[in-house]
């Protein structure tokens, strides 16, 4: 026999405010009688469900009930659990033959590939990095979230509600996930053939864009290559320390080759560059040729274009705007092209 704590909401006349009525733990046999009592009070409902058997024969009354869609977050252990539940797939297939609409979004592996594919027959599935949570959406107006502790172990606690700010707020998060996610067809492609995911994102964080290119330079192990858009940039990148990861890098025996616009205030940094390292090699390619964002590629794998805001501010935070990140081969490729051409261009104004 297992416990049901339900929590029920309704507005109070007195105050005009949200009260909520909790009930004590009532035993399995009693729980026609509570949903008679939840009629009577017509509010909305926070319910806590306790037991594996339980959770399931509930999410299958609702499963029923649902009329247009079900959209369903996973994480990596989540697929064996629901493909190895006969019951569960069942009635999900039941609710795809009426015209449902089931999405999925969880985090494809290895391990977990084969469950997946199972699931891909009754459901549309879109993969994410990473995923956290276990929680689904009927009709955009139900939400219940499961604890799942074990492969393959169905959840044994599941919290339950129709509060509509609750609904309509993981409504908005899955949506919100479902455009970030790809399609599970390309990510099992990447599994099986052993691909490097591809991926573009836009990065609106200051911060973040200067993290991500730290980390570019601290991790190139072949090559670097890096466009300054404006000669106060070069400074603001040698004034945050940019410079001397550059450096470092060079003197991991890392190739560097920079190009910034040509002038008096940056001649004698460039120069200083160009004596120090044997690796490195910086030239100007003309202010009437000058980029309008900061270009950077490591090891032709990687590329982070930071698009120049205000270049009278004196740092980069304030300087900057967005930036692209990417792994796209067409993307790196397509920035590295757009190097060699102001590289070949430079030997005219070359400093060294």
């Amino acid at each position: 026999m297992h416990a049901y704590v339900w929590f029920y909401s309704s507005w109070c006349s007195n105050n005009n405010e949200r009260c909520f009525w909790i009930l004590p733990p009532l035993l399995d046999d009693n729980y026609e009688k509570i949903k008679s009592t939840s009629a009577n009070i017509t509010s909305e409902i926070l319910q806590i469900i306790s037991g594996a058997e339980n959770i399931t024969n509930f999410v299958l009354q609702h499963y029923l009930m649902t009329q247009a869609t079900m959209d369903v977050c996973l994480d990596f252990v989540g697929p064996s659990v629901v493909a190895t539940d006969k019951r569960i797939m069942k009635g999900a297939t039941d609710m795809k033959e009426r015209g449902i609409r089931l999405r999925l979004i969880t985090d494809i592996t290895k391990d977990n590939l084969d469950h997946c594919k199972e699931i891909m027959k009754i459901t549309e599935v879109r993969h994410l990095d990473g995923i956290k949570g276990n929680f689904g959406i009927l009709d955009g107006r139900e939400y219940n979230m499961h604890i799942i502790h074990q492969e393959s172990q169905a959840p044994t606690q599941m919290i339950y509600s129709n509060v509509k700010n609750l609904a309509d707020a993981q409504q908005f998060l899955f949506n919100t996930l479902w455009d970030k996610a790809i399609p599970a067809e390309q990510r099992i492609k990447e599994v099986e053939e052993g691909i490097r995911p591809a991926f573009i994102e836009i990065i609106r964080d200051p911060l973040e864009t200067t993290r991500i290119g730290s980390n570019m330079v601290t991790s190139a192990a072949e090559e670097i290559l890096i466009v300054f858009p404006t000669v106060n940039a070069f400074h603001r990148l040698e004034k945050d320390g940019f410079i001397q990861l550059v450096q470092r890098a060079a003197r991991r025996r890392v190739r560097v080759r920079i190009l910034t616009p040509f002038g008096d205030r940056i001649k004698e940094s460039v120069q200083s560059l160009n004596e120090m390292f044997d690796q490195l090699d910086a030239r100007s390619f003309g202010l009437k040729q000058e980029a309008k964002s900061t270009i950077m590629i490591s090891d032709a794998k990687f590329s982070l274009a930071i698009d120049l805001k205000d270049d009278s501010k004196d740092n980069s935070i304030e300087a900057n705007g967005l930036a692209s990140y990417s792994n796209s081969e067409s993307t790196v490729w397509t920035y590295s092209s757009i190097f060699e051409k102001l590289w070949i261009q430079s030997e005219k104004y070359r400093l060294c």
